[in-house]
């Protein structure tokens, strides 16, 4: 149940699926909004679809198929084409994490005072089903946030929309596809991205960690 994988790893491959009579089996753990989209994007299709959920665990199937997986910037690209082309270029966004116990800014209201004061507005992505959550994006001139799976959404951007990425600083080779992540997408998708790295604190009594920038 990862929201950057299910949009950008598994998502795209539902557009390749040819019968019009299928079964999907997904993780029990999947969001309401992951399930929906799937729901509207294969009645787009025209495809009759049946979810079937998943415990953790190993499972024998019959009769079935693994779509293969998909290069990353070919997914980038897929879903970069569901952004809603009639919104034009107007907001400037910042991500909030309000709901998650680490990767938060521990100066954060700070932080957006100043971006308010040059138009920004402040969002909680859990509070927007994925369809705003599209509309957003698309419509987004700025977009500012900590490393996070909302960072995912830059997908649905248009070219040239400045992206700023606050990082926490990463210290070990296999770090690297996270430190990397939102910048593969921005360069395949033509985003103006810049990297912004923050110290990370460890806060042992309210056991989270926190960034600050």
């Amino acid at each position: 149940d990862n929201y950057y994988r299910n949009l950008i790893t598994f998502l795209p491959r539902i557009f390749f699926i040819k019968s019009k009579k299928i079964d999907l089996a997904i993780h029990r753990n999947s969001s309401n909004k992951f399930r929906n989209l799937i729901i509207h994007l294969c009645n787009q299709m025209k495809i009759e679809v049946k979810l079937i959920f998943l415990d953790d665990g190993f499972y024998k199937f019959n009769n079935s198929q693994i779509p293969e997986f998909l290069n990353e910037n070919i997914s980038f690209k897929i879903l970069n084409r569901l952004q809603n082309h009639k919104i034009k270029k107007s907001n400037k966004i910042y991500i909030r994490r309000n709901n998650c116990s680490f990767r938060n800014l521990i100066n954060e209201e700070d932080i957006f005072d100043s971006l308010k004061k040059i138009g920004f507005i402040a969002v909680d992505l859990s509070n927007y089903n994925i369809f705003e959550q599209i509309d957003l994006f698309s419509s987004a001139e700025v977009v500012v946030g900590p490393t996070g799976s909302g960072l995912s959404n830059i997908v649905f951007c248009k070219k040239g929309t400045k992206i700023f990425e606050i990082s926490p600083k990463y210290n070990f080779i296999y770090e690297n596809s996270f430190k990397l992540r939102f910048k593969n997408i921005c360069d395949t998708l033509s985003l103006d991205y810049n990297f912004i790295e923050a110290d990370s604190i460890d806060v042992i009594k309210k056991e989270k960690k926190f960034t600050k920038i």
